[in-house]
């Protein structure tokens, strides 16, 4: 069972026991004392792995970010830079995709990684730009995502394994969707939770979504719009918009979110996202053309997904399925993790 604690979240019952609270105090001289199945220190602690590297004129990070799972590290080297992922459990491997926000990373997903680990091997990434992961200068867009998408799929392939299943969080869904109606050989089972792409959150990355952007980045705005987003209250206001009950949000989430944000370069690829570049424009019609059997997961209350619009999906293609998790929000594997994570294996298999 994943059980919320004082500073996050933290697995309980049998070998793959973790006794400490998956995410800490920004102080982590106890990392050495966590328990679990390798005896290892959190990256981002105690391990270069998890700090992202600085740029020339990145200021030295005052707030190591730990690692958002207890795992091995796999880092993945692209073109853009190095994609910091992590692995845990063994069987047929699952990816694990973070959503796109100003503070998004991969401790969105850990009380799912954990739960998936019992029975799975689980690849969970930090995208290029967030968390743990580089956060370069870069041509963030749907088309650099879409290349990294490739990129870490095949790297975490398996000896004898084609294919991955996936569990994507809001927007990057839309890049599985394009990459799974593309080329169907590269996918098992797709779970997309809060997804977007279509009705009110269609996606598109014109003229407009461009002129954004190179205003934000030229104009010094976007880092005086970063810094307001990146306050301590206003990630707390956020994040509250996200829960059915605003009281479970958990503290350690928060904490973590934050210290996400002062990290070099953090200002960078969210820029993107609240420009709008990040849309794939392919998605809706993508959902049309998908083959490989692929789950819609919503909470019952939404704020920036659209699950009345999911319905003429569902209806067009016999390979999408839908659920709703009850008393959830739009982070229902946060919310409601030990419910969200029972219909993720059922659908898994």
């Amino acid at each position: 069972m994943v059980i919320q604690t004082v500073y996050g979240w933290r697995h309980d019952g049998g070998a793959s026991a973790f006794g400490r609270p998956l995410v800490g105090r920004a102080t982590v001289a106890n990392a050495a004392d966590v328990k679990g199945p390798s005896r290892k220190p959190f990256v981002g602690q105690d391990h270069p792995a998890g700090i992202p590297p600085r740029g020339d004129n990145d200021p030295v990070p005052k707030i190591r970010l730990p690692a958002p799972v207890p795992g091995d590290p796999f880092p993945v080297e692209t073109d853009a830079g190095r994609v910091a992922a992590y692995q845990l459990g063994e069987g047929r491997t699952v990816l694990l995709l973070h959503s796109f926000n100003a503070a998004g990373s991969g401790v969105e997903l850990a009380p799912l990684a954990l739960r998936l680990a019992e029975h799975r091997r689980v690849v969970l990434v930090d995208w290029l730009g967030f968390g743990t992961s580089d956060r370069p200068e870069a041509p963030y867009g749907w088309a650099l995502y879409g290349e990294q998408l490739e990129r870490i799929r095949t790297a975490a392939l398996q000896p004898g394994e084609a294919s991955v299943d996936v569990v994507a969080l809001s927007l990057p869904g839309q890049y599985v969707v394009v990459a799974a109606a593309d080329h169907p050989e590269r996918y098992g089972r797709i779970v997309l939770i809060s997804p977007t792409g279509f009705g009110r959150f269609k996606a598109s990355a014109g003229r407009r979504s461009e002129n954004l952007y190179r205003f934000l980045r030229v104009t010094r705005m976007g880092r005086v719009l970063f810094a307001f987003l990146a306050r301590r209250r206003v990630i707390r206001w956020y994040l509250r918009q996200t829960f059915a009950d605003p009281e479970r949000v958990p503290p350690g989430y928060e904490r973590y979110c934050w210290q996400t944000c002062q990290q070099p370069g953090a200002v960078r690829a969210p820029l993107a996202f609240v420009s709008g570049l990040l849309n794939d424009p392919r998605a809706e019609s993508a959902y049309g053309r998908l083959a490989s059997p692929t789950l819609l997961v919503f909470g019952d209350h939404p704020r920036f997904t659209d699950p009345a619009a999911s319905e003429a999906l569902v209806q067009a293609n016999e390979h999408l399925q839908r659920t709703t998790i009850e008393h959830s929000g739009d982070l229902p594997q946060l919310e409601r993790p030990d419910e969200t994570a029972a219909v993720v294996e059922t659908f898994l298999g």
